[in-house]
Formats: structure tokens, sequence, C-alpha cells
């Protein structure tokens, strides 16, 4: 597969927001509850900008007026978003040529209405690091309240696919463990 390592990144990525909606889940329930709110805004505003860069390669308007949501997210729809969002980037690493990864678009951003450029690439290396930045706030907020993060190191996501444990894309067919070197 030549996108090995583009598939390798987004499985990755899928995987750390899986580990987090558990760990999210096994929050007690006597958490601060604004805490929990802040929480689950910002790995909500993840999925939000996930959806819309996903909209702007496949030529579509994302259909979002912001980066936020407006009202607190519900961490099952959430879960339920990031999986579908997830394997559509898993999906489209593994067959988006070369080619188009040189392509670029232009767009308006969701953000500030300001003018956007990006190739397809500088797209895919913001959704993946986007992310990473904001599961870490999230990862901080739970060790200030005293709870442990989830696990998101690549390093440990490389094991759990050689060991058989991870689940997700990498055992569901998607890409064989051969494909994660």
């Amino acid at each position: 597969m030549p996108n090995a390592f583009l598939v390798q990144l987004f499985q990755h990525k899928a995987w750390c927001g899986r580990r987090l909606v558990e760990t999210l889940r096994a929050a007690p329930g006597d958490v601060d509850r604004t805490q929990m709110a802040v929480m689950l805004f910002t790995f909500d505003h993840t999925a939000i900008v996930d959806q819309i860069f996903k909209a702007r390669l496949v030529g579509e308007e994302p259909g979002f007026s912001g980066v936020v949501a407006s009202r607190r997210p519900d961490l099952d729809t959430l879960a339920q978003t990031l999986a579908e969002t997830d394997a559509w980037y898993v999906d489209y690493a593994g067959r988006v040529t070369a080619a188009e990864l040189d392509e670029t678009l232009e767009f308006t951003f969701v953000s500030d209405g300001q003018a956007g450029r990006m190739t397809r690439s500088e797209i895919l290396a913001h959704v993946l690091t986007h992310s990473a930045s904001h599961r870490g706030a999230v990862g901080k907020m739970l060790e200030n309240l005293g709870l442990s993060g989830a696990p998101d190191m690549v390093t440990t996501f490389v094991r759990e696919v050689r060991e058989g444990m991870a689940d997700g894309p990498t055992r569901s067919g998607n890409a064989s463990k051969e494909g994660i070197s």
C-alpha cells in the first residue's frame, strides 16, 4: 500500500479517540461537572474541525457556522461521530494519490471567515496535529482532576496492534498488521 504510513497515522488517531472516549466514560460521577463540560467541548471541537476539513477534501460546504458547539456535547453522540469520521479518514488516506495530496484547495475558514488555501496533504497534517494537541489538553485536564489520561503514544498503539490488543480499523480488515511497521 503506497500510503501505509499515512493510513497508520490515521489509524493511530482513531485509536486515540476511542481510548479517550473510554477514559471519559470511566470518569467518576462526582467529577467536576464544569471541567467535564470543558473536556467534552474541547474534544468535540476536534470532531467539528475534522468534519469541516473532510467536507473541504470532498468539495462540499462543511455545514458548520462555528468550530465550537453551542450546546454541551453528548459523549455517545461524539463517540459515534468520531468513529464515522475517523473511518472516513483512514479510508481516504489509503486511496488518496500523491498527485491529489499536492493539489491546493481554496476555501473560507469557518472560524474567522478568512480565505484559506492549503494542499490536501497540509489539511491531513492539520487534522492529525490539531486533534493530538487537543487530546493532550484534555489529558492535562484529566490529570488536574487526579484522573489518568488516555494512552495516546504511537509506541503504545503499535505494540497493541502487534500484540492483537488494539481494536478498530487495524483489526477489522481495513489494514493488515504487516502494514503497521
